[in-house]
């Protein structure tokens, strides 16, 4: 719902439903909250509880530990993960196994992470041009570097940079110098 007065889940899913609507996710925080506070899976539950289509619970689901609570205190059939994606898409998989009680795997360091960054870098310049993909990259990259302690002047360049063959360059020479592997898989 819009605030904690008017919290109207479980209705806007039923209507979803009604219109077609073949599942629906619920954030568990209501528009006033913006990112402050704690998501509400158990207020979830509800409108799982009015729906007959699958539910996916999202909100403060950052790790294994915090996927499983939302799932088990919402009922939900399914989570979504979001900002806890950004700069560390590993963690995916490291919730996946968690939700499948199996050991998660290793986190990329060193040369594969350097790899993945690369890649991840050069599928967005293919897949939105050079123009719009360096800047569309430019969050995401930055994203990485976050969690890299000392990484502040190599993110400046990169940022400002206007040549993907620079960024590049930069990210696979300095990337390994300020032990990225380390630091982004600590995250």
């Amino acid at each position: 719902g819009w605030d904690d007065g008017e919290r109207n889940a479980p209705e806007i899913a039923a209507r979803a439903e009604a219109a077609g609507a073949t599942q629906v996710a619920v954030h568990g925080r209501t528009r006033c909250q913006f990112y402050t506070g704690r998501a509400d899976w158990r207020a979830i539950a509800a409108v799982k509880a009015a729906v007959g289509v699958p539910v996916i619970a999202n909100g403060d689901i950052a790790d294994p530990a915090s996927a499983l609570a939302a799932r088990g205190l919402s009922g939900a059939d399914g989570i979504m993960v979001g900002r806890a994606a950004r700069g560390r898409p590993w963690i995916l998989g490291e919730i996946a196994a968690g939700l499948a009680g199996v050991e998660p795997p290793q986190p990329p360091v060193r040369a594969a992470l350097i790899d993945m960054i690369s890649e991840h870098y050069e599928a967005m310049l293919g897949f939105y041009g050079r123009d719009l993909g360096l800047r569309v990259a430019r969050k995401h990259l930055g994203w990485y570097l976050d969690a890299v302690p000392g990484s502040g002047g190599l993110r400046r360049r990169v940022m400002a940079s206007q040549d993907p063959g620079a960024v590049l360059r930069m990210l696979v020479g300095e990337l390994d110098d300020l032990g990225a592997g380390e630091a982004l898989a600590a995250a």
